[in-house]
């Protein structure tokens, strides 16, 4: 892979795009010509089905055209500036999200909003909050970012499960797809899952009894913890809405 289009596949990644779609889109780059769906399933070495799935992604962001008809479909990607737009775009929004919560922390009380920055203070604020809980707590947590979790904590994951454990925490989760299906496969991490298509991968909110945690992973890793009734309140009531309608 070009060093360009390594770049693509990070911004690729940060918009959103699940990892199947991200490498479907640079295979046809790489390509520079229109591939059929059997081309790209040996040049990317994905599965029939995730190959197809990564194309209807990307035809809904119209990152790729179609050629042809009928069995003759092939698939062209279009120019990544709209990629690098989009990127641009999420960059800006997170930065509004997290100056729109600067905001609150202003005007609060001291001790009600904590300001958490960078990857080692943020895991050691999670394993704080794990330990600070007491015995049958619940954790809901929304926002499809839960991949960026994993690689976030890497070689600690099971450490904070067996945490969880140890307090009896009930943990539910709302993602966007790819996530959820590690949760159910993959992850060491005991969790019921429920799904709903493009709720987005760059802030989880994770609802604790007694705060409400807004984790950021793009531009830049942070952790805006609001110890707030009422913001547990309306978040879970949030949640709640949410789980009834995701599907299981």
């Amino acid at each position: 892979m070009t060093i360009k289009n390594a770049h693509i596949l990070k911004n690729g990644l940060k918009t959103g795009l699940s990892g199947k779609a991200t490498a479907v889109y640079v295979a046809l780059l790489e390509a520079g010509v229109a591939l059929s769906p059997k081309a790209l399933i040996l040049r990317t070495s994905l599965h029939r089905q995730y190959v197809y799935d990564g194309l209807y992604e990307l035809e809904e962001k119209r990152l790729v055209v179609q050629v042809g008809e009928g069995r003759r479909i092939k698939y062209q990607a279009t120019s990544p500036d709209r990629l690098l737009q989009e990127a641009e775009k999420q960059r800006l929004e997170a930065h509004e999200g997290v100056r729109e919560l600067m905001k609150l922390y202003e005007r609060s009380p001291a001790g009600v909003v904590e300001v958490l920055r960078g990857s080692e203070e943020c895991i050691e604020g999670e394993f704080q909050m794990i330990q600070e809980a007491k015995q049958g707590d619940f954790l809901d947590i929304m926002g499809g970012a839960g991949m960026h979790f994993v690689e976030l904590f890497k070689g600690r994951v099971e450490e904070w499960e067996e945490l969880r454990k140890e307090k009896g925490m009930k943990l539910r989760y709302i993602g966007s797809g790819e996530d959820v299906e590690h949760n159910k496969t993959a992850s060491p991490i005991t969790n019921e899952s429920r799904t709903i298509p493009g709720i987005g991968d760059i802030v989880n909110v994770a609802i604790r009894p007694a705060s409400v945690s807004f984790n950021i992973y793009v531009p830049e890793i942070m952790t805006v913890r609001v110890r707030s009734e009422a913001a547990v309140a309306s978040q879970r009531a949030l949640f709640e809405v949410l789980w009834k309608v995701a599907q299981p």
